[in-house]
């Protein structure tokens, strides 16, 4: 999923800015993101007591004769915890930005700047800072900005 945007710069050059959705994280080359925070003996806590939860839920639905229901409410809950961190991790994958230009009318050398962020909201706004930029300073980057020039 790729977002483009063609920009004039202040310079009166062409810039296409363009950030993609990375499966690989380019800081470690890795697939799949770790949280290294809770420790392995947490992680062991925390599921063995989700699966006694989903056990003794089930053990109770399945029960039938008594006539147990479970409300509506408490499949949504348990639909919207499931959900949320496959959502969290998708929302969280980290962006690759690039802003180049093939060169001016003028002769002006083409242009490559990349970097990547992390998360939607954060590379959506890093994205209207670059372009931003180009329209006021004629160059994609800030000294903060993650944009670095590719030779």
């Amino acid at each position: 999923m790729a977002r483009i945007r063609i920009v004039r710069a202040a310079d009166g050059r062409q810039w296409m800015v363009r950030q993609k959705l990375e499966w690989v994280d380019p800081s470690t080359g890795e697939d799949f993101e770790h949280d290294m925070q809770g420790g392995r003996l947490a992680a062991i806590g925390i599921v063995s007591i989700m699966g006694l939860l989903w056990v003794a839920l089930l053990a109770w639905w399945f029960t039938g004769s008594q006539g147990v229901v479970v409300p509506w409410w408490v499949w949504l809950l348990l639909l919207l915890i499931g959900a949320f961190f496959p959502g969290r991790w998708v929302l969280r994958r980290p962006r690759t930005l690039v802003a180049e230009t093939p060169g001016g009318a003028d002769g002006s050398a083409p242009e490559r700047w990349v970097g990547w962020v992390r998360g939607t909201a954060a590379a959506r706004e890093e994205m209207t800072q670059t372009i931003r930029s180009l329209e006021t300073r004629a160059t994609p980057a800030s000294p903060d900005s993650p944009l670095q020039p590719v030779s």
